[in-house]
């Protein structure tokens, strides 16, 4: 019987096998998205990502719509279509059979990818979608810190470009935890933190979960206190300690990108599925469980109009920091802490940044 990938090798695969399913499960929600996307730039390209592309809720979904998803060609897109059925433990229970005559036949024209939390090996569809497609295990749980610093050390270079040495990558899965979405945000991070691109324990250590954690930890409580002053006084000793605004950006992104999507995920429920409390939302975008109770107070200061800004406003910053604005870089981070520090009711309205 054909086994399923392990999602870290995957993931590293520079190329991605055509196939008439592609079935993602496991507990690990980052992974799952991360394959997904390199699934759909695989088989559309990225011209076409949005084109010839289809997803369903699998609670709410039945068998013949799949069915129908993948068999209709696509009109403005060339190649396949790519029908993608989330959340399907229960689509998959309840067609199961469907499913195992669809694969002995597969359409021409579409593409399945399901995506589950739980996928037996012991069952036909299993041995079935592994044999003509590609499934991929992307649970976490049961990974050891060696495994998941040893995929961090491959990812760190493919991807952000890093020289991430073994004993630096063991130190952030210490540091940090092994929830990969986290890992990966600590590498962002490390990528912005300096000119270099070789990663040392020493770098690791300098950059996470030491004071200038805490210091950004503090600039955050201060500006979402409205102590903007206080706020902007702690990003001055970042600056005077040697950090540059693109690092200090970069520590302060890995946590506002937490909030937008953890307000995302409270403010827009998925359909069939009963609302979270602010503490599941902010377990799901990777805070810690430690962190969740501090974490959750930021976010009620912040408020949800803002978190749900965030993610632009961060896109905006980063891309004025890096040539897009004439303006000091240092002017710029330190007009984005008074903007945390604004009023709930505050303007939105029109660019932040006076470019």
């Amino acid at each position: 019987m054909s086994k399923a990938l392990v999602a870290f090798d995957f993931l590293l695969q520079e190329q991605v096998p055509r196939a008439p399913i592609y079935v993602l499960f496991g507990d690990d929600e980052y992974l799952k998205r991360l394959c997904l996307e390199k699934i759909r730039r695989a088989i559309l390209g990225r011209e076409d990502a949005d084109l010839g592309y289809r997803a369903l809720e699998g609670g709410q979904t039945a068998f013949a719509e799949v069915e129908m998803e993948l068999s209709t060609l696509s009109m403005f897109a060339d190649g396949p279509r790519v029908v993608v059925v989330t959340d399907a433990d229960r689509f998959v229970s309840q067609s199961r059979p469907q499913l195992e005559r669809l694969l002995e036949s597969p359409p021409a024209s579409g593409i399945l990818v399901l995506i589950l939390d739980q996928f037996p090996s012991n069952t036909r569809l299993f041995a079935a979608a592994a044999k003509s497609g590609i499934v991929v295990d992307c649970g976490v749980s049961k990974k050891k810190p060696a495994e998941i610093a040893a995929w961090l050390s491959a990812w760190a270079a493919a991807v952000h470009g890093l020289r991430l040495q073994k004993a630096a990558a063991e130190m952030l899965v210490e540091l940090v935890g092994t929830n990969p979405g986290t890992l990966d945000q600590e590498l962002q991070k490390l990528s912005q933190s300096g000119t270099t691109k070789s990663i040392t324990p020493e770098m690791v250590s300098r950059t996470t979960g030491t004071w200038r954690t805490k210091a950004v930890w503090d600039i955050l409580n201060a500006a979402l206190d409205g102590r903007t002053a206080d706020a902007l006084q702690e990003l001055d000793l970042l600056f005077q300690a040697g950090e540059t605004p693109l690092g200090v950006l970069g520590m302060l992104s890995a946590t506002l990108r937490r909030y937008a999507m953890a307000a995302y995920q409270v403010g827009h429920p998925h359909p069939g599925r009963p609302r979270l409390s602010l503490q599941q939302a902010l377990k799901e975008a990777g805070v810690p469980p430690f962190a969740l109770k501090n974490e959750e107070a930021r976010l009620r200061r912040l408020g949800r109009k803002r978190a749900e800004r965030l993610l632009d406003w961060l896109c905006e910053l980063d891309l004025a920091m890096k040539g897009g604005s004439a303006t000091d870089p240092r002017i710029l981070l330190d007009r984005f802490i008074c903007l945390l520090g604004q009023g709930e009711l505050a303007d939105f309205r029109g660019r932040f940044l006076p470019l």
